[in-house]
C-alpha cells in the first residue's frame, strides 16, 4: 500500500472517528471563538478608553459561536465563496480573483486604510476585514472541528467615511462612531440568501471555492464545513425559501437605516413561524455622539436605565461610571437582536461595553469639512438657544466648537411618522423586561419620540428618525421635501447640509449627474409605510430664509 493510500485511509478512519464523537458524545453547539482584529490589538490596550474604541471597532460580544450559526453569524469561508462564485456566474476560474471587499463595499461595509480618530498614543491595527464584519476561528479540539465565523459588530453602522471639502467620501479613511449612512443589510442579506441557495446545492463546486479563495484553509475546517455546516445551511436556506422565499421574516433596512425591532422580535420568538411581516419601520442611524447624556436610549427612549426619573436634565457631572454602567447593560442587551446572543451571553458583555462607554465620554465626531459662515453664527446659536434648546440640549457660547452643558431627556410628539412607536407595543417591552435583562432595563412601551442630542447632525443625514428627509435645508423648509430620494454611496452637499441632490419635477431629489455612489443606493419613498416625513414644521414657521441660514451655520459646528 503506497503512502497517499494509507493517508486517504487514516484520514478516512480518523474522520469515523469525528463523527462518532461528534454525533454521540459532544454536541456540536459548543464552539466559540474571537475575533481576529481584536485578538490582534489586545494586547497593546492599556486603558479602558484604548479598550473601548478597540472593542467598538472589532470586538466580537462572544457572537463568534456554533450557537450564533443559527441565528445570525456566517460561516464566513462558505458565503463568501457563494458571494464570489454568484459574482462569476459559477466560473471556478475565476473566483481567486473576486475583489471580495468591493463586494461588501455595494452593501456599505467600508475597507479602508486607517481609521480617522484612532488614537494617537495607541498603535494603529491592520484593518483584515470589511469594518463590522468580526470574523474569528471558532473550534474545539475533541473531537477536532472548527470553522472562521463571521458576525455583525458595532461598527458595521456606526463608522463613516470621511468626507473632504466638496462633500465627496473618502473611502481611505473611516471614522468610528459617525453614522453609516450606506449599510445596506437588507440588500446584504438578501443577496447572501440567493448564492447560498444558488450554490449550496452543489457542495463540491461550493467547497473549490473556498480552496480556491483560502489554500491555507486546514483539513479540520475543510471537514466540519463539508460535513457539519455545509448540510445544515442548505437545509436552513431549503427550507426558509420553502415557507418564506427569503432569509429573514422581515425587511432587514433601507440603506443607513436599519430593523432593530423586527430583529428584536425575531430573536423573541414574537413572528409566527412561517409569517413574513408586511410593515417594517426603520430607524436611521445617529452619530454617537452626545449619546452618553441620555437616560433612554433608541428614538423612542424605549430603554431606560432603571431606578431614575428618565426624563431628567443631564448635566457633565451626571455623567459619572455609575451612569455609564447603568448605560452598559443597555448597550449589551442589543447585542441579542444584532448578534443573536441570548440574554445569558449578552450579560457577559457589559463590561466591554462600559469599556465603550468610557471612549464615548471623549469621542467627536469627524469636524465639518466645508465652509462656516463665522458671521452668522452667534445669531445661529441664539435662534438654537430659543428654538431647538428645549429638546436637544444646552451648549456653551463657543462659537468653534460648542459643547454641551445639559440635556433636558425631553420626549413628545412634533409630528413625525408614528409607527415606529406604535409598533413598539407592551407584548416587546414585557418580553424584555421579563427576560434576565429586566435588572438592567427598564422597558417601555410609548407612543412619543425622544430628542437626541445634535452632535455630528452634519454627517447624519437622512433626518428624523425614520431617515425620512435628505438635507437640514429641506427639514427647515417643510414644503420643499422630495417624496422620494436615495440613500448610500451619496456624496453630501455641505451647503444645504445632507444628501447630494438635484430636484425634479415630480417632487423626488435624484443623484447628481456625474456622480456615481460607491455603495448600492435604496430609494426612500416617503407614502411608504413609516416614511412619512412630515413633523417638526411649526419649529421653523417663523424663522425668515437669513435666520434659518443662520441656524444651518452653526448646526454644522456641532
Amino acid at each position: 500500500m503506497n503512502l497517499q493510500i494509507r493517508k486517504k485511509y487514516l484520514f478516512l478512519g480518523f474522520s469515523l472517528i469525528v463523527l462518532a464523537f461528534a454525533a454521540f458524545s459532544f454536541p456540536l453547539d459548543r464552539f466559540s471563538g474571537t475575533s481576529v482584529e481584536y485578538t490582534a490589538v489586545k494586547e497593546n490596550l492599556r486603558t479602558d478608553h484604548h479598550r473601548g474604541i478597540a472593542y467598538f471597532a472589532f470586538g466580537d460580544f462572544s457572537s463568534l459561536t456554533s450557537d450564533t450559526l443559527r441565528v445570525s453569524a456566517s460561516p464566513w469561508k462558505l458565503v463568501t465563496a457563494a458571494l464570489a462564485l454568484s459574482a462569476v456566474d459559477g466560473d471556478l476560474d475565476l473566483v481567486g480573483e473576486v475583489d471580495l471587499k468591493a463586494i461588501f463595499r455595494r452593501f456599505g461595509f467600508h475597507s479602508p486604510e486607517s481609521f480617522g480618530n484612532w488614537p494617537e498614543d495607541l498603535e494603529a491595527p491592520e484593518i483584515q476585514y470589511p469594518v463590522g464584519q468580526n470574523v474569528g476561528f471558532a473550534g474545539r479540539m475533541f473531537p477536532p472541528i472548527g470553522a472562521t465565523i463571521g458576525n455583525i459588530g458595532c461598527a458595521a453602522c456606526h463608522s463613516s467615511v470621511m468626507y473632504d471639502a466638496n462633500g465627496m467620501p473618502n473611502l481611505n479613511h473611516v471614522w468610528l462612531g459617525m453614522p453609516n449612512g450606506s449599510i445596506n443589510l437588507e440588500a446584504y442579506t438578501s443577496t447572501l440568501f440567493g448564492a447560498m441557495r444558488d450554490w449550496s446545492g452543489d457542495p463540491d463546486l461550493l467547497m473549490a471555492a473556498v480552496d480556491r479563495l483560502y489554500p491555507e484553509t486546514g483539513w479540520r475546517e475543510n471537514f466540519t464545513l463539508r460535513n457539519f455546516i455545509l448540510p445544515e445551511l442548505k437545509k436552513t436556506v431549503d427550507q426558509r425559501d420553502a415557507e418564506i422565499g427569503r432569509l429573514l421574516p422581515f425587511r432587514a433596512s433601507l440603506a443607513g437605516a436599519t430593523n432593530g425591532l423586527d430583529s428584536l422580535k425575531n430573536r423573541l420568538g414574537l413572528i409566527p413561524k412561517g409569517t413574513v411581516l408586511e410593515h417594517s419601520i426603520f430607524n436611521s442611524v445617529p452619530d454617537l455622539g452626545g449619546r452618553l447624556w441620555r437616560y433612554k436610549l433608541l428614538n423612542t427612549g424605549t430603554y431606560a436605565i432603571p431606578g431614575i426619573d428618565h426624563t431628567a436634565t443631564v448635566k457633565a457631572e451626571d455623567i459619572n461610571p455609575r451612569h455609564r454602567r447603568g448605560l452598559a447593560g443597555i448597550i449589551a442587551y442589543f447585542t441579542v437582536p444584532s448578534m443573536g446572543v441570548t440574554p445569558e451571553v449578552a450579560e457577559t458583555s457589559i463590561e466591554p461595553a462600559f469599556w465603550i462607554t468610557d471612549w464615548m465620554k471623549d469621542y467627536k465626531p469627524q469636524p465639518f469639512p466645508g465652509l462656516i459662515d463665522p458671521s452668522l453664527l452667534a445669531e445661529g446659536g441664539e435662534i438654537y438657544r430659543n428654538k431647538c434648546a428645549e429638546c436637544h440640549g444646552t451648549y456653551n457660547d463657543s462659537l468653534e466648537t460648542p459643547a454641551l452643558t445639559s440635556f433636558p431627556n425631553w420626549e413628545g410628539n412634533v409630528g413625525t411618522d408614528p409607527q415606529r412607536a406604535r409598533l413598539l407595543t407592551s407584548e416587546i417591552s414585557s418580553a424584555v423586561n421579563a427576560s434576565l435583562f429586566g435588572k438592567y432595563i427598564s422597558a417601555r412601551s410609548v407612543d412619543t419620540y425622544a430628542a437626541p442630542p445634535l452632535i455630528g447632525l452634519w454627517a447624519s443625514a437622512p433626518y428624523f428618525h425614520n431617515g425620512s428627509v435628505p438635507t437640514l435645508w429641506h427639514m427647515m423648509n417643510p414644503e420643499t421635501r422630495p417624496t422620494r430620494f436615495n440613500v448610500g454611496g451619496h456624496r453630501l452637499d455641505l451647503e444645504k447640509v445632507g444628501i447630494a441632490g438635484d430636484p425634479q419635477p415630480d417632487g423626488s431629489w435624484t443623484t447628481p449627474d456625474g456622480y456615481t455612489p460607491w455603495s448600492e443606493p435604496a430609494l426612500v419613498d416617503t407614502t411608504a409605510f413609516g416614511l412619512d416625513s412630515k413633523g417638526h414644521e411649526k419649529e421653523f414657521s417663523g424663522l425668515s430664509d437669513d435666520a434659518k441660514r443662520a441656524l444651518l451655520e452653526y448646526l454644522k459646528l456641532l
